[in-house]
């Protein structure tokens, strides 16, 4: 396992990745935050370099305060090889298998060798399409009946994001809401009384997620803004555009292929997974 620290290599990985969309977007998305600034304090492990199969991005172990927090335990990963990753995963220097951990949009087709180094394994989430976007500023505007007061989530609406997410609830999910609204773009709407009604932001893969509207205020469009507006403020700063929808969301599916038909658009299908 070789860990990646300096500019002029995770710029060449960076690079690298982008040829292997859309399968190592997550990672991809990972790279640019850490290039950016790296505020969630990730670091990039390969086997091999220059000549990589496997990639893994994880926390930074110095960062890790709360050994029960799965949250401060999270992998992104990509290979171009399972036996490299069958081997990486049984080095304990790379994954933290002692403490509860995620494994986010980790390819289904890959789940078996995670499986053999843990007995409890959940679904964060129901299986995900990755829906990635080259080109933002292209979408087209969207029209809803009423002008939309938009803005950007505060850290004091971490509690009503984390009541709306299927794995929240906890203080860990609540404290990772936190960090990702601190330190990364979101875009909210909010009432006549400043509360959110309808919200997305990113993670610390660069993924837009956690998108919600309540459901008093449905069917209006307001999650059609929230999207568009965050894309767009995204594509700017330099991340890729990407999002994940559940498989069985079929609405939100429907909505965003018919808004996206052409070239500037792909997909592919991951799950995330609980590991205790």
């Amino acid at each position: 396992m070789i860990l990646l620290q300096s500019s002029r290599k995770l710029s060449a990985l960076k690079d690298i990745l982008l040829q292997q969309l859309p399968h190592s977007i997550v990672v991809y998305g990972a790279v640019a935050q850490i290039r950016h600034g790296n505020a969630c304090n990730l670091e990039v492990c390969v086997d091999s370099w220059p000549a990589f199969k496997t990639v893994e991005c994880r926390g930074q172990r110095r960062a890790i305060q709360d050994p029960h927090n799965p949250f401060s335990n999270l992998y992104t990963l990509f290979t171009k090889d399972v036996a490299s990753l069958r081997t990486m995963l049984k080095d304990k220097t790379v994954i933290n298998w002692k403490q509860p951990c995620h494994f986010l949009a980790f390819p289904s087709s890959l789940f078996d060798a995670v499986q053999g180094e843990k007995q409890k394994i959940d679904h964060m989430l129901d299986p995900s399409w990755i829906l990635i976007h080259h080109d933002p500023q292209s979408l087209p505007d969207v029209r809803i009946c009423c002008r939309p007061r938009i803005s950007s989530l505060r850290v004091t609406h971490a509690e009503i994001v984390n009541r709306s997410v299927k794995y929240g609830g906890s203080e860990h999910s609540h404290n990772y809401i936190k960090t990702c609204i601190q330190h990364l773009p979101s875009c909210c709407i909010l009432d006549d009384n400043g509360r959110p009604i309808s919200w997305a932001l990113l993670d610390e893969s660069c993924a837009i997620r956690m998108g919600f509207t309540f459901p008093e205020y449905r069917r209006v469009g307001y999650m059609k803004v929230v999207l568009a507006t965050l894309a767009r403020k995204v594509h700017m700063m330099g991340f890729p555009v990407h999002l994940s929808v559940e498989e069985n969301n079929t609405a939100s599916l429907h909505a965003y292929e018919t808004r996206n038909v052409g070239s500037d658009t792909e997909s592919t299908l991951s799950d995330w997974y609980s590991l205790s």
